[in-house]
């Protein structure tokens, strides 16, 4: 019996395709959540995991088979998120991509997007697609990467959007992005397209583009829905309508989180259509048309969008997580960007703050090593070259966590690194913490990451 993963379970498409997955008795899923959950079906088993942390998702692939990737990181993932959602996009593919190499995963599926022919001046929503794919690239035997546009079905966020656009605006301003085409697909559609992904060997480890039988522009898409629905909205083309203000309206009139909707409307502005000579060869899995979609969609009611919820981590005690992406110089390693921060750190505050290293403990402190401010813990079993890894044991400035850290990460073919703190709880009152401390971290990564490109440059002039 094969066992597959699913990471990002607990999303629209990931609650879809268990239950798809649930009607093959040859199957066995392990379904990834942040939060603890039952099953009644035998061969359905949740297991928590925090997708940040390496070691969750490697226990919890053990004694898998295939894995499916279906994690877009959108929403805030700490009380306190100091990064960019592709920076945190990327680290956790690279989690990922890391758990399935070492546990020797056979075969791995990642759900992206549908991408332009031109790949220049992609919007950072989709460029943070194609780096999870290049991530993914050569992690398991066979990777298969399925691209797809809008999903159409019940509990979609892009499909919900779109359907409350259209119920709630009488009177609707078209920006010029309406008119951009793409190629959207019925859920069931694409579950079909999973299934045959993960059971038929003949269609793993290539690139596919799925879509429906038609592309449409996004205009044509909210005009059919108005039908459907029953509403005559006017609608009004203004071209002059940019993405920055067209994101504001539609967060305005949805209710949709806006760390969601900026960057998807951001995207927006490029083709998303499916290539001939990439489309996926099954195409009598996805014949369902948007009206015929839609006829089965609007009789039913939106359902709980997880996409809209506030995540479940919010609702922990305050907490923070800081990713940064800094250049890597060439022939450097994870292990020389550590050393080399703790060599700085020390220059760059002018002796105010010190560094003492005993073993694998690391102390900043202040003036005298009573004044601790961080104590840091190098875990040996944990790192490598490419990744190393402290724990945060406490300080003045820290609470001592068990699961607090601080990592660099080789990243994208040894391109950049990623310096990231994890569940880190400061000792300072929040709002205090937040105007100072937390400021001064980031002062400091970005004055570290100027220090790593001026390394980077001395090596080209020297070369």
């Amino acid at each position: 019996m094969q066992k597959i993963l699913i990471a990002g379970a607990s999303g629209f498409i990931g609650r879809a395709l268990i239950k798809t997955l649930e009607s093959q008795s040859s199957l066995e899923v392990v379904a990834l959540s942040r939060e603890d959950k039952s099953s009644p079906h035998s061969r359905l088993t949740w297991k928590k995991a925090d997708l940040f942390s390496l070691k969750d998702i490697s226990e919890a692939m053990e004694g898998c088979d295939q894995a499916v990737y279906l994690v877009h990181s959108m929403l805030p993932s700490a009380s306190l998120v100091q990064g960019t959602f592709y920076d945190m996009d990327l680290i956790l593919a690279d989690n990922f991509a890391r758990a399935a190499k070492a546990k020797g995963i056979k075969h791995v599926v990642y759900l992206g997007g549908l991408l332009p022919l031109e790949q220049q001046n992609l919007s950072w929503h989709l460029k943070s697609r194609l780096e999870v794919e290049q991530c993914l690239q050569g992690c398991a035997p066979k990777v298969t990467i399925l691209r797809a546009g809008m999903v159409l079905g019940r509990e979609g966020s892009s499909f919900t959007i779109m359907r409350r656009l259209v119920e709630r605006l009488p009177v609707m301003l078209c920006p010029r992005w309406t008119s951009t085409r793409s190629h959207p697909i019925d859920l069931e559609d694409l579950l079909k397209v999973f299934l045959c992904t993960l059971t038929d060997e003949s269609v793993q480890g290539e690139v596919w583009d799925v879509g429906g039988p038609r592309e449409m522009t996004y205009l044509d898409m909210m005009k059919t829905a108005a039908i459907s629905l029953g509403k005559r909205p006017i609608i009004i083309p203004v071209w002059a309508f940019s993405p920055k203000f067209s994101r504001f309206w539609v967060t305005l009139v949805t209710g949709a989180p806006r760390a969601l909707v900026y960057p998807l409307v951001l995207s927006l502005r490029h083709p998303m259509l499916m290539r001939k000579d990439r489309a996926f060869p099954r195409k009598d899995l996805m014949k369902t048309s948007f009206e015929d979609s839609l006829k089965r969609l609007v009789p039913q009611d939106e359902g709980d969008v997880h996409a809209f919820h506030t995540p479940v981590v919010l609702k922990a005690p305050k907490h923070v997580r800081s990713v940064q992406r800094l250049l890597l110089p060439k022939n450097k390693n994870a292990q020389w960007v550590a050393e080399e921060y703790f060599l700085w750190l020390p220059r760059f505050f002018s002796f105010i703050i010190r560094i003492q290293v005993e073993g694998t403990l690391c102390r900043f402190y202040l003036l005298h090593p009573k004044l601790t401010l961080l104590l840091l813990d190098k875990s040996i079993e944990r790192s490598s070259p490419d990744r190393q890894l402290l724990y945060i044991r406490g300080g003045l400035l820290a609470k001592r966590a068990d699961r607090g850290r601080l990592e660099f990460r080789e990243v994208l073919d040894k391109n950049y690194i990623l310096a990231a703190i994890h569940d880190f709880r400061p000792r300072l009152p929040w709002m205090i913490y937040k105007w100072t401390q937390a400021v001064v971290h980031l002062i400091v990564m970005y004055s570290f990451g100027a220090h790593l490109r001026m390394i980077e440059k001395l090596q080209k002039d020297k070369s």
